[in-house]
């Protein structure tokens, strides 16, 4: 069974009195098991779950004019989502695809939905994700106005440094809003 523990350390992350709770959030964690290439979620499906992610890489992208955009990778220690849908339950945009194989733990809609309406203090720390979320959304909008693409990647370098090896290049240039080639000069230019 992988390790509850660090899902637990996350939550008190985003939320010191968590821990206070964990016991209502622990029965609600599914462990799951994703190959590379797999969908985690569908666009044009509806998102029933968050998943923490305990190994590997998930890609977010939607597809804008028959061309895939890369808008986020999520590592270990992280959460997922196809947030919009998840919270309004109505159809994705985007998909969520493992990149790399991927083991983690899931919460699901139902079983959120549920825990809230018993707790506020579950309540709190489900909105303390979506403040998260929010925040990790707002930093990477920030810096495609504030930085080039040679210190968007430098900065991605520097925050996940397994990016290299284990991302392909066309995903890493789309996430960068550059073309491949793009990204390859900024590479040899390092």
């Amino acid at each position: 069974m992988p390790d509850v523990n660090q899902v637990k350390q996350a939550l008190l992350q985003l939320d010191k009195h968590s821990g206070d709770n964990w016991h209502l959030f622990e029965p609600l964690l599914q462990p799951v098991e994703f190959s590379s290439g797999s969908f985690l979620a569908h666009a044009g499906r509806v998102s029933s779950a968050i998943y923490f992610i305990l190994s590997g890489i998930v890609r977010v992208f939607t597809v804008h004019q028959d061309k895939e955009v890369s808008l986020d990778f999520a590592f270990p220690g992280q959460f997922s989502t196809a947030y919009a849908s998840f919270i309004t339950q109505q159809p994705s945009i985007v998909s969520l695809q493992a990149i790399t194989p991927v083991n983690g733990f899931a919460f699901y809609y139902a079983d959120l939905q549920e825990l809230y309406k018993r707790s506020h203090a579950a309540e709190h720390t489900g909105r303390l994700l979506a403040e998260y979320q929010y925040v990790r959304k707002y930093h990477r909008e920030l810096a495609f106005l504030q930085y080039s693409a040679k210190e968007r990647y430098l900065q991605l370098l520097a925050e996940h440094p397994q990016v290299v090896q284990q991302i392909p290049v066309k995903y890493i240039a789309s996430y960068l809003g550059i073309e491949p080639e793009s990204l390859s000069r900024i590479r040899r230019g390092l």
